[in-house]
């Protein structure tokens, strides 16, 4: 029962933590970017950009340039894979299945690398300083860690057949 709420805790703080600091040209603009929103400063405002505006930026071609088109498509499918990840944890911590937190590890781990990558491509221009995307890795690596070797005992009913002795 701990394990399930531990992970379920664990992977509704991803939500909640800065996961990259970007500075874009010499100081001109920085950003703070969390899953579902990045916060800009830039010497014409303050911003916040939610994910899906970003999405639409690129298609009514208000941002461009590869690198800035793959880094907020990459954002997207971290974050909607992350997303999975929360929900099959909501579901194993309902069920209390533990190969089901399992896969779960394996989406939070994919959308740490997916995040990572968007980091990445955030880097051209200025820097990149991944704060959260080591954390969602780990915590992915620590749910698949804990369920690794538990196996449960599911068995499908009527496909076992009990052998009675006739004695």
């Amino acid at each position: 029962m701990e394990k399930y709420r531990t992970s379920l805790i664990l992977q509704c703080l991803i939500f909640l933590i800065p996961l990259n600091i970007y500075m874009w040209g010499d100081w001109l603009l920085i950003s703070v970017q969390w899953a579902f929103f990045r916060f800009q400063q830039s010497e014409l405002g303050n911003s916040l950009i939610i994910g899906y505006k970003e999405i639409l930026y690129i298609y009514f071609g208000q941002n461009t340039g590869i690198f800035n088109i793959a880094a907020a498509y990459l954002w997207a499918i971290g974050t909607i894979i992350l997303v999975i990840g929360l929900i099959i944890t909501i579901y194993a911590y309902i069920e209390k299945k533990s190969s089901v937190l399992k896969k779960a590890s394996f989406f939070t781990i994919g959308g740490g690398i997916f995040l990572a990558l968007s980091a990445a491509c955030r880097f051209q221009g200025g820097f990149s300083i991944p704060i959260g995307v080591p954390v969602i890795l780990i915590i992915g690596w620590w749910i698949y860690h804990e369920n690794r070797n538990e196996e449960e005992d599911e068995t499908e009913p009527g496909n076992d057949l009990d052998k009675v002795s006739d004695s």
